[in-house]
């Protein structure tokens, strides 16, 4: 694009104003426009935070209780295996697995 180019879609970008006044009224406009659009981006952000912490603490809590019944389970898994060799050695002493 040339440089003649340019300058003319540059002022084409611009919206002519009669006085002053109604380019400051519509620039006040704009500023709103634009304060608006950052309090929403302002507030969603604070949403999101909350929410993030909101699920990091239940995760957390989930996470405690999953490492809770991992252990409950090794230790289950433990208690029948000592059943199971207890059972297997009674067998032995009392001599009974040759009878059967």
């Amino acid at each position: 694009m040339s440089r003649d180019g340019a300058q003319a879609e540059a002022a084409l970008a611009y919206i002519p104003f009669e006085s002053s006044q109604a380019m400051f009224r519509h620039l006040e406009k704009r500023i709103a426009q634009a304060e608006a659009l950052l309090a929403a981006i302002e507030t969603d952000r604070a949403v999101a935070a909350e929410k993030r912490k909101f699920m990091e603490a239940r995760f957390h809590g989930i996470d405690r209780r999953l490492e809770r019944i991992e252990g409950h389970i090794g230790r289950l898994v433990w208690l029948i295996i000592a059943g199971i060799l207890g059972g297997v050695m009674s067998l032995l002493v009392q001599g009974n697995i040759w009878a059967a």
